[in-house]
């Protein structure tokens, strides 16, 4: 335990003093910044909408929930997918195992240094966001908003150690740090973009729509029309929840999904093929039952990820020099 501790507090000192982690994290107040201010004139105009819109702002661009999905992952990969190799490569890794310190307490110091920056990010973040909101909007919080609020941080920061472990298995599997930047990269492309764009187009391909479009004025004339619609509407909604159920192999649409339930964001399907939205507002008991099924995802994706690693690790051959 102690050497753990060592290797922590070295790997988390690396970590708050490098650019990298200083350019990502101040890119990450920028935009959380900008979500603040476009959530609170969401809130001005929607004055129901609460105090939580302020990190879902309507769907805007720059909402909390889109940018930890977008560049979480970012952030995560970046602080892992060197974090052995490198080190190995330059020969420190096996100076640092000439010490009484052991393989597992290196792993373990370098994973938890990871996550507790990921964690001063995401705390951080949301601190500034209700510092924000709350002068412009002259009220803050509710006891229950706090909690759906610790809630969201508690699986933004279990989402980016997914990302964090993922980035170690690169790195413990990979020599090179160039091939495990490349994974991490075809990774991040894979779960924020492809799972996405082939979800659409398979659920494109199994439920075509009519090339008539809804406001159309044949759709106006009586019964046959209504009919017409509901059939539409529900060719709709059956094509959303195919898109849906295959966009969660995603940990990414998983996180967005729960993120949205615990913020209590609740759209249809139908609303949202329109492009429209149906928001209800559950509590935060419903919101965490609804989202404990894909957190659970995410936590054993980030377990597999940092097992392997574990084992991958307890039996590499590493030589001085690299």
């Amino acid at each position: 335990m102690a050497g753990a501790m060592t290797v922590f507090r070295k790997e988390l000192s690396d970590h708050l003093g490098s650019k990298r982690y200083l350019i990502l994290f101040a890119i990450i107040i920028l935009l959380s910044t900008l979500s603040a201010y476009q959530g609170v004139d969401y809130i001005k105009n929607n004055p129901n909408a609460g105090f939580l819109a302020i990190f879902s702002g309507g769907r805007l661009a720059f909402s909390f929930i889109s940018l930890m999905t977008i560049f979480g992952p970012i952030i995560g990969l970046a602080l892992g997918f060197d974090s052995i190799n490198k080190e190995r490569t330059s020969g420190s890794l096996s100076v640092l195992l000439s010490y009484p310190i052991f393989r597992d307490s290196v792993l373990n110091g370098k994973f938890l240094a990871g996550v507790t920056a990921l964690a001063s990010l995401v705390v951080s973040t949301i601190i500034i966001m209700c510092g924000i909101a709350v002068p412009m909007l002259g009220f803050g919080p509710t006891l229950e908003q706090v909690a759906s609020m610790v809630a969201l941080a508690l699986l933004t920061i279990l989402y980016l150690a997914f990302w964090l472990s993922l980035g170690l298995l690169f790195s413990v599997l990979a020599k090179k740090t160039s091939t495990s930047m490349l994974a991490s990269v075809a990774a991040w492309l894979f779960s924020v973009m492809i799972v996405s764009i082939i979800a659409a187009l398979v659920a494109n391909l199994m439920v075509p729509l009519p090339f008539q479009p809804l406001g159309s004025p044949e759709n106006f004339r009586g019964f046959g029309a209504a009919t017409q619609t509901e059939e539409y509407r529900a060719l709709i909604q059956m094509r959303s929840e195919i898109q849906t159920n295959i966009s969660r192999i995603s940990l990414s649409n998983l996180y967005s999904e729960a993120a949205s339930s615990i913020l209590g964001i609740r759209a249809s399907a139908f609303f949202v093929a329109l492009g429209a939205q149906q928001q209800i507002r559950p509590s935060l008991v419903q919101g965490i039952a609804a989202s404990w099924p894909h957190a659970l995802a995410i936590f054993v994706g980030m377990l597999a990820c940092f097992v392997i690693s574990y084992m991958r690790f307890l039996r590499l051959e590493i030589r001085p020099g690299g």
